[in-house]
């Protein structure tokens, strides 16, 4: 174990030394003409440069270097930010360096999937059909390039990339020192993430603008779908990860729709898939949750608690189309339903663990809370044109991947369940608090001042309710 430590150490030590010297060298005319004058130093150079490492990585790990071919494949990768800093501050991006960076990248870590699938000295096995479907993926990603305008990395194939190097990264440290949590279904679940996210990135690339929003919106109703079925089945956890998952799909539907614009019927479109997430999904976990036998709630009770909720999510979703109140542009009229679904549904699965009617008892009142608070007419900033939007860029990705990663922890570790769920609970109760607009602003809906933020509400149907 001392060895993980200290090679993780040497691995973030050389990130630190290489964001302290490239922060330092571009902020400076002396750093910056250097750069110029080195084509070493450009960003295509320092991606030609990685094409080659990949193979150097897997030639040490056959030789059990692992140790050395963990630091070669983290200082290279790492060159990933180097190239993309200097490409943005020294003004020296291009066309190529479009399609080469990301190119190098997979040179870098498609040698490393196939050992860790087809491999002889290897404990860790990653499934050779998820490597080979990965593979395919990615490879019709990089290709889309060479027709599509949309060459650059977006979101989901940054975060990718991050996350199959963070995924080979353990997978070679479990190599020296075998940690509890690198699991089989661990490492296969993580693996599915960066499938998944590689089809995200892949599609993004092909198709037209004016599908972002409803494909996004589909993906979030197949996610409350999925919820629906595991909360059938008895597993709630899942069940709430999807939900979870389907309120980043729900983030970035209205975002597209902004964006690019949307269908028609988007607007009905993205309604019934919250309805369909943030409404029949919880309500379903709720049902299943506070009906158990040991809270002492009838199951009549937690039906009409279930059913109380769903009804007052419907209304609370029929009404940011048709608002009663207008509000400025970037509020919302209540707690918005993903915030809403996200409360009732961790404080039903608190409950469920702790497995107590006195926490029962709690959750049940927090639900009927919350279902008011959804159709009151308290106003709440909208996360995705005030919160998220302010975040950089890097801290977003950051936090892309930390909650992938969390999630990935609670489904596949079912004693570690309860802190996902209490995070979840956690920044629910945040928002709850210190989401609210402070400005006191409710004019009346006549006023002609006011119908640009009507219309705003309307034309953003497509984000966080």
């Amino acid at each position: 174990m001392n060895n993980i430590w200290i090679l993780s150490g040497i691995v973030l030590a050389m990130l630190g030394i290489e964001r302290l010297i490239i922060t330092a060298a571009i902020k400076q005319p002396w750093g910056r003409r250097l750069i110029h004058r080195l084509p070493i130093l450009h960003p295509n150079g320092i991606s030609l440069l990685r094409i080659p490492m990949g193979l150097v990585s897997i030639w040490l790990a056959s030789r059990n270097q692992w140790p050395a071919a963990i630091l070669w494949f983290g200082f290279w990768m790492i060159t990933d930010l180097t190239d993309g800093t200097i490409a943005r501050h020294c003004d020296l991006a291009t066309e190529t360096g479009k399609w080469l960076d990301p190119l190098s990248d997979k040179c870098m870590y498609f040698p490393a999937l196939l050992y860790f699938a087809f491999g002889s000295n290897v404990t860790t096995r990653l499934e050779p059909i998820t490597v080979i479907v990965f593979l395919i993926i990615d490879t019709l990603g990089q290709m889309s390039r060479l027709f599509s305008k949309k060459k650059a990395a977006n979101l989901f194939g940054k975060t990718k990339t991050a996350l199959v190097t963070i995924l080979l990264s353990i997978i070679a440290l479990n190599q020296i020192d075998p940690s509890w949590f690198i699991t089989p279904p661990f490492v296969h679940a993580l693996s599915m993430a960066c499938v998944i996210l590689a089809f995200l990135s892949f599609y993004c690339k092909v198709i037209p603008d004016i599908w972002y929003a409803n494909s996004f919106t589909l993906a979030n109703f197949l996610c409350g779908l999925g919820a629906i079925w595991y909360a059938f089945k008895d597993d709630c956890i899942l069940s709430f990860v999807l939900v979870f998952i389907g309120q980043f799909f729900d983030l970035f539907d209205g975002r597209m729709a902004r964006k690019y614009g949307s269908t028609k019927r988007g607007a009905f479109f993205d309604d019934v898939a919250d309805a369909t997430s943030f409404g029949l999904a919880i309500g379903c976990l709720i049902f299943f949750s506070l009906a158990k036998p040991e809270t002492t709630i009838p199951r009549n009770a937690a039906l009409a608690i279930a059913v109380f909720y769903v009804g007052c999510l419907v209304y609370r979703l029929y009404r940011f189309l048709h608002p009663t109140r207008v509000m400025p542009k970037g509020v919302f009229q209540g707690l918005p339903s993903p915030a809403g679904a996200l409360l009732a549904g961790s404080a039903v699965l608190i409950s469920r663990q702790l497995s107590t009617p006195p926490a029962s008892i709690a959750a049940a009142v927090l639900v009927i809370i919350t279902s008011i608070l959804m159709v009151s007419n308290i106003p709440y900033r909208h996360f995705g044109q005030s919160v998220w939007p302010a975040m950089p860029k890097t801290i977003k990705l950051l936090l892309f991947i930390l909650l992938i990663l969390f999630a990935v922890f609670a489904i596949t570790h079912g004693n570690y369940r309860l802190p996902f769920i209490a995070w979840a609970f956690g920044i629910s109760l945040l928002y709850l608090s210190f989401g609210t607009y402070r400005k006191r602003h409710h004019p009346n809906p006549g006023e002609e001042d006011d119908k640009d933020d009507v219309n705003t509400q309307e034309e953003d149907s497509q984000n966080d309710r």
